[in-house]
């Protein structure tokens, strides 16, 4: 079953696109945690390193994600994509004629998504290259998801070989723990 996007965006020059994310199950049977060592029922599966990571460590990277995205980029390199501080931020105009930033009325819109809503939209973030983006909304997805289901869906963008470097286990064990 697919996740419902592809993956796309560019990295040092280098475009990335793959057309679908195969989505996994959360496994009912006990796993040790790759983050925190501690037993996984149900694990979720975290692609890049054939391992399993429990709801709590995922919660806790979902957080991190929503609020610090920016101490990542050594796992997620997509994340340091840069915005040109010289380009205006686009402004639209609302149907009572008010006129907003264009983040200003997304963060908005997004306010009032489900976690199923919010699962479709890492998707189609996907499908159009916003990757940074991608990833940002895969936190959302991990701090409010209800079912091992659905964070497993944002895990599986998060932990794809794509995305995730192969060297971001130690670095996210020190982010999510640090001393």
């Amino acid at each position: 079953m697919g996740c419902g996007g592809g993956v796309g965006g560019t990295y040092r020059g280098t475009t990335l696109r793959v057309n679908r994310m195969e989505t996994t199950r959360p496994s009912p049977e006990t796993a040790t945690c790759l983050l925190c060592g501690a037993e996984a029922s149900p694990s979720l599966h975290l692609p890049r390193f054939s391992g399993a990571s429990c709801e709590a460590c995922a919660r806790r990277l979902g957080r991190l994600l929503v609020k610090a995205p920016s101490l990542l980029t050594d796992i997620w390199p997509l994340l340091a994509e840069e915005e040109d501080p010289l380009e205006p931020e686009p402004r639209v105009q609302r149907a009572d004629g008010s006129v907003v930033e264009l983040r200003q009325l997304t963060e908005e819109l997004k306010r009032d998504l489900t976690v199923e809503e919010r699962v479709k939209l890492v998707g189609i973030y996907g499908e159009i290259g916003l990757v940074r983006e991608q990833l940002e909304e895969c936190g959302r997805v991990l701090v409010d998801a209800p079912s091992a289901a659905l964070a497993q869906r944002a895990l599986d963008v998060l932990f794809s070989q794509e995305l995730c470097s192969p060297l971001g286990l130690d670095p996210l064990r020190a982010h999510l723990f640090p001393s």
